[in-house]
């Protein structure tokens, strides 16, 4: 196996922590959303149908958001997404993801949570210039979902599962970890 050099560790080890940051904006905006559609004065069916128009606007805005999402999952892990669609991508897919859990709306929290991720460690990469896109991606969705859902191998065994590559494995585990370490 290739042994990752401390330097880029290390900088696992940061998407981890910028991951448990996002992961907790994100679980502190669905609560927000439903919060705010408990309060508001209307029928209980309402809610799950302003959820699904703003899930069809955001779709408007970025047709990636829609759907199951496995497509853009692995278009991020293999580095087909880039620059300005990422900003978008993750915007879009959070607050529609937010506002459409938190109203009640029948949704997933796997695959939102991967893309999310993956477009912010995308990001994160292209923003430094350094390694493959593809493993970027790998360590954010790993270390959002160790940050949102506490359960770093999870995340580590489903991305394993997803690409079969044991390459990625010390790179999943610094991301990840840190993503459930960071405070």
């Amino acid at each position: 196996l290739h042994q990752p050099s401390g330097g880029a560790l290390l900088a696992y080890v940061l998407i981890g922590g910028v991951m448990r940051m996002l992961a907790t904006l994100i679980t502190r905006a669905v609560y927000l959303v439903e919060d705010g559609f408990e309060k508001f004065p209307m029928h209980w069916m309402w809610g799950p149908a302003l959820g699904g128009l703003f899930v069809g606007l955001g779709g408007l805005a970025d047709s990636r958001v829609l759907g199951v999402g496995y497509e853009t999952i692995h278009a991020l892990m293999r580095g087909e997404v880039l620059g300005v669609a990422l900003v978008g991508l993750i915007y879009v897919k959070g607050i529609v993801w937010a506002i459409a859990l938190g109203s009640g709306t029948s949704g997933g929290v796997l695959a939102p949570l991967l893309m999310v991720g993956g477009a912010v460690g995308s990001l994160l990469g292209a923003l430094t210039g350094v390694g493959d896109p593809g493993l970027w991606a790998m360590v954010g969705m790993t270390a959002m979902m160790a940050g949102t859902m506490g359960a770093p191998l999870t995340g580590i065994v489903f991305l394993l599962e997803l690409t079969h590559d044991l390459q990625a494995l010390p790179a999943l585990l610094a991301g990840s970890v840190a993503a459930l370490c960071v405070s």
